[in-house]
């Protein structure tokens, strides 16, 4: 059983990707959970295109609820589990972080693997799941900064990841739509001076989006594409 944390800035495709990565190992015959611990703006369930009765929310609202209800088994691909947070529930400084460990000690030992979409940013909030992690991926999408400060945004916003303290620390760099040779210059960036392992590039590609849309992972039906690499290469990597 491994447990991997999937952070990153706002718009970073950090969702997108922790859905996808999921499916993609689901689809291998590796039992999965992927866990939405974006309590403020949980956003996988638009992922799967799924309206769970019970999600997350339910959970810190109702510690003894059976949790087993919690847990929605994704019907188009075997293997893949998810615990959801409610959308529409209202943004309250009182929810409890604290209680999440709990929650995912109670059902990591039955996967594979256990993916959690940590909030947009710094997951300050969600720090007590911290020590729960055997890995943390930083997901970087360089499209919306400068060229000039690229390197030292890069730079700076890795080594405040760092600072929560996961010492197997990774990089996806996502839809980057900046020149190829800047994106190779990026890569040697990251990997060799800042000795940050990349795990791996994933190019732009509008059938990503499409599948945020319409609730279809990308390799339930694109059993080739960039995301489907990214996954071998972790479970090369982790499993």
């Amino acid at each position: 059983m491994v447990v991997v944390g999937i952070t990153g800035f706002e718009g970073s495709g950090k969702t997108a990707l922790t859905a996808n990565i999921g499916a993609c190992l689901a689809l291998g015959g590796i039992r999965t959970l992927l866990l939405d611990a974006d309590l403020y703006f949980p956003n996988l369930s638009f992922q799967f295109g799924v309206s769970p009765k019970y999600t997350v929310h339910s959970y810190l609202e109702n510690p003894r609820i059976d949790l087993e209800w919690l847990i929605y088994s994704y019907r188009k691909i075997k293997d893949l589990y998810l615990l959801l947070g409610d959308p529409n529930a209202p943004i309250s400084h009182k929810l409890q972080f604290r209680l999440l460990p709990g929650l995912l000690e109670y059902f990591k030992e039955a996967y594979g693997v256990v993916l959690i979409d940590f909030p947009s940013g710094l997951p300050i909030d969600a720090h007590p799941l911290i020590p729960e992690l055997d890995y943390q991926i930083l997901i970087v999408d360089p499209t919306t900064v400068p060229l000039r400060n690229l390197h030292d945004w890069v730079d700076a916003a890795i080594r405040k990841f760092l600072h929560l303290g996961i010492p197997d620390f990774w990089v996806i760099i996502n839809k980057p739509l900046i020149p190829k040779e800047k994106l190779r210059v990026l890569e040697r960036f990251i990997d060799e001076e800042l000795e940050v392992p990349l795990l791996g590039t994933v190019p732009y590609d509008p059938l990503i989006l499409e599948g945020t849309y319409t609730g279809n992972p990308m390799c339930a039906w694109e059993k080739r594409g960039p995301v489907m690499r990214l996954s071998r290469m972790f479970e090369e990597a982790f499993l």
